[in-house]
């Protein structure tokens, strides 16, 4: 689960699922991720205010900031605003051989784990939090989601 950070911040839909389906995800081995430094050194280099409180709500068992990209041509008004009050950089900071990397990572630790329902055999009980068709998923379309 992942977010693009403006201003320090995930996005409200995000933030919002967080809230959501928090103590459900946190039966599922969960990573996150941030998508927003930008510029060489990326900045800004703390990680958003949010992905502390996601973390403790989901029990995810990791969170990465990745680098991010701007688009000038792409901003609305505030947010060519915003680039300019903040003098952030412009261009695709991305750095996809390092996200790859993650990505493999979290496969390889995904295959050590056995299927939810090998997991409530071991228990001995029907594992209800677990299984995939009682998390509803994200509806939101991020391109019409207003940046919070």
């Amino acid at each position: 689960m992942g977010s693009a950070v403006y201003i320090g911040r995930w996005l409200k839909p995000v933030r919002e699922l967080v809230t959501r389906l928090g103590p459900e995800l946190a039966s599922r081995p969960v990573w996150m991720f941030s998508s927003g430094p930008v510029g060489d050194p990326p900045k800004p280099s703390d990680d958003p205010v949010d992905a502390a409180t996601a973390v403790a709500a989901t029990g995810a068992r990791e969170h990465r900031v990745f680098a991010g990209h701007v688009d000038k041509d792409t901003l609305g008004f505030a947010e060519r605003a915003m680039v300019r009050t903040f003098r952030a950089a412009v261009g695709d900071f991305r750095d996809w051989e390092e996200i790859r990397g993650w990505a493999g990572d979290i496969d390889a630790q995904l295959r050590t784990i056995p299927p939810v329902s090998a997991r409530s055999k071991m228990a001995g009980t029907s594992d209800r939090t677990t299984d995939p068709a009682r998390i509803p998923a994200c509806r939101s379309n991020p391109a019409k989601d207003k940046r919070a």
